[in-house]
């Protein structure tokens, strides 16, 4: 199971890394326990997941474990190093979940596109909104626990979805 989520995680860093310019990019984890905790992806020596957790060694100091149970979100966004701790992330919305048929999501800035992904990482739905709301129809995918991947213009953020 690590495999498959270092896989999705390595797929995700991808995208961010193709598309990034000019500008640092972060990952923010985002914990059920507590504020959100930026690392610059220049910084971090090795990201894994084991045991439950997600581990991430920077370069140099000590390393953060995040239960994965406790992690609502990861988030990869081009911030200013020097201002990650002031940083405000678009956010986005993902309703209802649990979800039968007809998943809405809605975000504070332009969507780009919305990928659904099963929990091996492999890719189930796609689609390219373009606007600031989408609507995606999940009737189709059996009962269970899916990753919707939104790709907004500031950031890429993933978060878990129960199919009914």
């Amino acid at each position: 199971m690590s495999t498959k989520k270092t896989l999705l995680f390595a797929t995700a860093w991808m995208l961010c890394v193709c598309t990034t310019q000019a500008q640092e990019l972060s990952l923010l984890v985002h914990s059920d326990v507590g504020a959100p905790q930026s690392f610059a992806l220049s910084s971090i020596d090795k990201i894994t997941f084991s045991d439950g957790k997600l581990n991430v060694l920077p370069t140099s100091g000590a390393g953060s474990d995040f239960f994965l149970s406790d992690i609502s979100q990861l988030t990869f966004a081009t911030v200013d190093v020097s201002e990650i701790e002031t940083v405000n992330v678009s956010s986005f919305n993902l309703y209802p979940n649990p979800v039968r048929d007809e998943l809405f999501v809605t975000s504070d800035t332009g969507i780009e596109s919305v990928t659904v992904l099963g929990l091996q990482g492999n890719v189930l739905l796609r689609s390219n909104a373009q606007s600031s709301s989408t609507t995606l129809s999940l009737g189709f995918l059996p009962k269970g626990i899916y990753l919707i991947q939104v790709k907004r213009t500031d950031a890429v953020s993933t978060q878990k979805i129960i199919k009914l």
